[in-house]
């Protein structure tokens, strides 16, 4: 098969509904991109509209020029240019931003990449040679279809990616090779994962205990939150529990979304990364949470996002689009070019339709066999465009040779050249929370949610009643004859298997826990010590007879985080456990060989039945072991409390290593030189 050739833009037809929605969507794009660009920002926020002739002769700056420019209500309040020359090729420029209301900002960050190219196997490229910016004061948005490229350009960006990936290209942080530290930006993943019990101030202020440093006050951290709360429009949430359960409502889709992103601003950071915030949010959700990384944006932050569409309202919000398809550059401008981009291509964008729609229209190949359906309907868009009927591969071609021959990529190679020879301040990390903050913070936050939480433990404790009821009546004046030692142990064990059997309830809510410790630990707000220790600590008071099946179900849902699959395979594990306890076959006669040795000394069954039957036989050691020869009279009751002590211990210490075997390869900040 051909492959298929960019078809040239096609001249104005006169044809009154495709002449009519050209003209509408090319005046409604300039009138557009008069109001973002006049006066015009800076490079950082495009402080000067550079046309041709200015990139291939900018003029000489002069001694110290000072240049401020607006906004023009897209965010910070502009920029100021401070220009030195000792004559000759001795000079240096440094450009600061100014926030809304015109003061210089101290902190900030202008982020660039040129030829950026990632390869996850090293053979297929999930992006090829993008080329863009994001600085101070702007909202750029990475938008396209599904499978286009834009998670894997933005974590390229963050240096999110594992340590196998290969990424060649430059990205450059201020002017320099990006290296990110704690505290200087912020990653919000895609999805939230929150504590439902907890209320939002608590919630908030829990994660300042674990981000900020020591030494940070109280009061101080108080103010942080109340700002974070007030960036993302929470006030009057403070008291509301997050929610998100059948048994607890709390906050909606989007105010959940707001509160994850609220949590990481408690840093001040300087750069925020989105992953899809207003994916699965109805339109007023939507606006609501873009306004908020708006109103961000003004204040000097440089933030960037990830979204498949938007509506109109949220579309006009934004500041600078990246539009890709298949790891492609599509697009790099604001938002008004990129109407006109496609309106000179020859696809314009309908008076009444979103832009965002009329993009993925044009570029998701999906939309070929919704042609091939509605074409057997007659009244199947009559008098529709004609480049309606295209492969999307020949629009995809013709937009990319549209944009690489157009002004707007001479622009934006001309802005990254100006970024990266411009050095801003050097971003340095404000501290760490100590590891023994982290760990009382954590303790304390598990010690509210399993109090809080009915389905944690409390359902456990009103299952156990019942259950004690029924062993009670059952084995009611059972005596205590040595011929009856069968029966006492057969109760014994009963008790012991069905309370362990009941640990696996938690499952869920332990999922939920560790879920809640990924997100912190790729943040840098936590480790698997940390998670460890504190879920240790708080459990201990309400696990205190079953701790060591409750660890082992700590390492089996740490494994796997899917709920269905860690109760099925908790359940197997402990049925095999009482099958090898020694109660249903002495412990003589099962095969030595797995069911013996270890099975049987790996069940912590075995010592929980033997202690309790020499407690109950203390002064009947050597009839018992004739009576019932699966107690073994070497161990004592106190030897068999320090073995199940010693085996919760040790499932504490394979749920840590577990917790870093299945934490995903550190990243890639590093960037090798395309060849």
């Amino acid at each position: 098969m051909e492959e298929p050739t960019a078809i040239p833009p096609p001249q104005p037809s006169s044809s009154s509904q495709e002449q009519g929605g050209a003209s509408s969507s090319s005046s409604a794009g300039q009138a557009l991109r008069r109001q973002r660009r006049s006066p015009g920002p800076s490079p950082l926020g495009r402080e000067i509209v550079m046309s041709t002739s200015t990139i291939t002769n900018p003029p000489e700056p002069a001694a110290f020029v000072v240049e401020r420019g607006s906004n023009g209500g897209s965010g910070a309040g502009g920029f100021v240019r401070e220009i030195s020359s000792s004559g000759g090729s001795g000079s240096s420029s440094r450009v600061s931003p100014l926030d809304a209301n015109g003061n210089k900002l101290e902190r900030w960050a202008s982020l660039a990449w040129r030829d950026l190219t990632v390869s996850l196997d090293g053979k297929n490229k999930v992006i090829q040679s993008l080329t863009g910016y994001a600085t101070p004061g702007t909202l750029t948005a990475i938008m396209g279809p599904s499978c286009c490229g834009k998670n894997h350009l933005l974590k390229a960006l963050a240096g999110r990616f594992p340590s196998h990936a290969k990424v060649y290209g430059e990205v450059l942080l201020n002017g320099r090779p990006r290296y990110l530290k704690y505290g200087t930006y912020a990653y919000v993943s895609k999805g939230e994962q929150l504590i439902e019990t907890l209320t939002v101030r608590e919630t908030l202020y829990n994660a300042a205990l674990l981000q900020l440093p020591k030494c940070t006050p109280c009061s101080e951290k108080t103010a942080v939150v109340d700002s974070a709360i007030s960036s993302m429009e929470l006030e009057g949430y403070g008291s509301i529990p997050v929610g998100g359960s059948f048994l607890v409502k709390g906050l909606t889709p989007g105010e959940r979304k707001r509160l994850t992103i609220a949590m990481e601003l408690l840093t001040r950071p300087t750069l925020i990364f989105c992953d899809e915030p207003i994916d699965n949010l109805d339109s007023v959700s939507a606006f609501l949470l873009v306004a908020s990384l708006k109103k961000l944006a003004s204040n000097g932050c440089t933030v960037v996002i990830t979204t498949e569409r938007t509506c109109t309202e949220v579309f006009h919000l934004l500041t600078t689009i990246c539009l890709l398809s298949k790891g492609k550059a599509i697009f790099f401008g604001d938002t008004a070019a990129c109407l006109e981009l496609f309106a000179s291509a020859g696809f314009p964008c309908p008076s009444l339709q979103n832009p965002t729609d009329h993009f993925l229209r044009a570029l998701n190949a999906e939309f070929e066999k919704v042609n091939r359906i509605t074409k057997l309907n007659q009244d199947y868009e009559q008098g529709a465009s004609p480049w309606r009927r295209l492969d999307a591969s020949v629009i995809t071609r013709t937009l990319e040779t549209t944009y690489n021959a157009s002004n707007e990529a001479a622009v934006v190679e001309a802005l990254v050249h100006q970024l990266s020879e411009k050095e801003g301040p050097f971003l340095k990390s404000r501290g760490q929370a100590s590891f023994t903050t982290r760990v009382a913070a954590v303790t304390y936050r598990s010690f509210l949610n399993m109090s809080r939480c009915f389905t944690y433990f409390w359902l456990r404790f009103l299952l156990y009643l019942p259950l004690s009821v029924c062993i009670a009546t059952i084995f009611y004046g059972l005596g205590d004859s040595p011929q009856l030692v069968t029966v006492r142990a057969s109760a014994i064990f009963a008790m012991v298997s069905f309370f362990s059997l009941l640990a696996i309830a938690g499952v869920p809510a332990l999922a939920k826990d560790i879920k809640v410790y990924r997100r912190e630990r790729k943040n840098d707000h936590t480790s698997a010590g940390v998670f460890v220790l504190a879920n240790f600590v708080s459990s201990s008071p309400y696990l205190l007879l079953v701790s060591a099946v409750c660890s082992s179900v700590c390492v089996i849902t740490s494994v796997t985080l899917n709920v269905f699959a860690a109760i099925l395979v908790a359940t197997t594990i402990q049925v095999l456990m009482m099958l090898s306890g020694g109660h249903f076959r002495e412990l003589d006669q099962v095969p030595k060989t797995v069911w013996k040795y270890p099975a049987s000394y790996a069940a912590f069954h075995t010592y929980a039945v033997e202690g309790i039957l020499e407690n109950e036989y203390s002064s009947r050691r050597d009839f018992l072991r004739q009576r019932y020869a699966s107690w073994d009279s070497s161990s004592g009751k106190w030897m068999d409390l320090w073995i199940l002590a010693a085996m919760a211990l040790a499932y504490r210490i394979l749920l840590y290593f577990s917790l870093l075997l299945c934490r995903k390869s550190s990243t890639n900040n590093g960037h090798k030189t395309k060849p």
